[in-house]
């Protein structure tokens, strides 16, 4: 059989798989979430870039280095209650006002605790420069992105026109407030505070139209036995964010300390240009969960053939932005940010290669949420983050920011491998890829 062969007869098994009723609809919603990242993240890339010309290696480490810091205490701020409220939504819908106001209510309380929480530790760890100040002001974004699980709502009911029209706004908007903090020379204490209004913009345009569409906000409500069974599952998947975003995270902050921070700006310049894909699984996933789900309850065998072709398009995606991106790295850093970092394109080459193992992971985070696999959720995480810092420590004084690049991408690999580890796990997996 030829290529060409092989590939339609692929198409067309991926089709059959995903054909049933709603499909369309769940991919017309799929579009909007798709066009709106693309253009916010087209508009924020070049603005960063922008940002990161102008302030220059050291100064953008600085900003990096603040911003990772603070990452590394979101887990407690989400909970990791985002997707089990999404699947609680999804099926109980009579009872979305509830879940909704009992899940604001604990991640404010929980962003308030992870603001304070970052200010302190940074102080207690010798951060007395202008990196405390910076974390200080990004650290509020907590308490503003709890009203992001309003985007649950609209998801649950298949309208993601409305948050996706609100994401190019507040992009627009934020993008003009950092070109002015550049053309009026403002520097970085200013870019944190735009990076704060963008919690608040988002916030309250939520808010905003979410009243105008299902009413107002005054019907949601606390439920104390929700907000515990909310918190019992969610657990592992809030551990397993923590791990996970030290593993995503904490790399930067050991090359400060291990190296300098103008390594920082150097390596953030790579993570950025890979990172940018990391929009198509999260966008492609949160449409497709419902039609995974609707099967999961009507048809096992359709819903082990949905799982077998978004993996395989995690692969294929995956490598498809791999591959020319090693080629091509020197290239599109020297076009991108310039030469003062053209030292990032090798660890480009290392780091572009974790988006296999970042896809994957994020398929499989979706399949044992479904499954309602919590202790697998949390080993996965908690294989990576080990991994992830123990590699860390070793490689970053021996080949610096390129040992960094590659403690990433074998635990990014890792991560999910580990799951091989439980027999139940190897028995699904078994069932997807007949």
């Amino acid at each position: 059989m030829s290529i060409s062969s092989s590939l339609l007869s692929l198409k067309n098994k991926y089709l059959r798989a995903m054909e049933g009723p709603g499909f369309i609809k769940y991919l017309k919603n799929s579009g909007w979430m798709f066009v709106a990242r693309v253009v916010s993240l087209v508009i924020s890339f070049f603005v960063t870039t922008y940002i990161a010309r102008y302030l220059g290696p050291y100064n953008y480490g600085q900003l990096s280095y603040a911003i990772s810091f603070v990452a590394l205490f979101s887990f407690i701020s989400t909970l990791g209650i985002d997707s089990v409220l999404y699947r609680e939504i999804l099926r109980y819908s009579e009872k979305k006002d509830i879940y909704i106001g009992s899940a604001l209510v604990l991640k404010l309380l929980a962003g308030l605790l992870a603001s304070l929480l970052s200010i302190i530790t940074a102080y207690l760890t010798g951060t007395h420069d202008v990196a405390l100040l910076l974390i200080a002001i990004i650290s509020f974004t907590f308490i503003f992105n709890s009203f992001n699980i309003i985007v649950f709502e609209f998801q649950a009911a298949v309208e993601s026109k409305i948050p996706s029209i609100i994401a190019v706004v507040v992009t627009l908007i934020l993008s003009f407030a950092k070109v002015a903090v550049v053309v009026f020379d403002k520097g970085i204490i200013y870019l944190s505070l735009v990076l704060l209004l963008e919690s608040i913009l988002y916030a309250g345009l939520y808010i905003v139209f979410r009243i105008k569409k299902y009413g107002s906000i005054s019907n949601w409500s606390f439920d104390k036995n929700i907000a515990v069974s909310i918190m019992k599952d969610s657990w592992p998947m809030m551990f397993g964010s923590a791990f996970a975003l030290v593993y995503a995270r904490i790399d930067q902050v050991f090359i400060k300390s291990l190296v300098d921070v103008q390594s920082v700006g150097i390596y953030d310049a790579a993570v950025r240009l890979s990172e940018v894909w990391y929009f198509l699984p999260n966008i492609l996933l949160a449409s497709l969960f419902p039609a995974i789900m609707n099967a999961r309850g009507t048809n096992l065998s359709t819903y082990y053939k949905r799982m077998k072709y978004v993996l395989l398009l995690m692969i294929i995606l995956s490598f498809s932005i791999a591959i020319p991106t090693t080629f091509f790295a020197k290239e599109i850093v020297h076009i991108v940010f310039g030469p003062a970092f053209i030292g990032s394109y090798i660890i480009l080459q290392i780091y572009i290669w974790s988006l296999a193992g970042t896809y994957i992971n994020h398929a499989i985070s979706y399949f044992l949420i479904a499954e309602n696999y919590r202790k697998m959720i949390f080993t996965s995480s908690l294989v990576g983050m080990i991994l992830n810092v123990i590699l860390n420590i070793l490689l970053i004084p021996r080949y610096g920011i390129s040992g960094a690049a590659i403690a990433t991408l074998i635990s990014y690999t890792m991560g999910p491998l580990s799951l091989i580890c439980y027999r139940e796990f190897r028995y699904k997996l078994r069932l997807i890829l007949a």
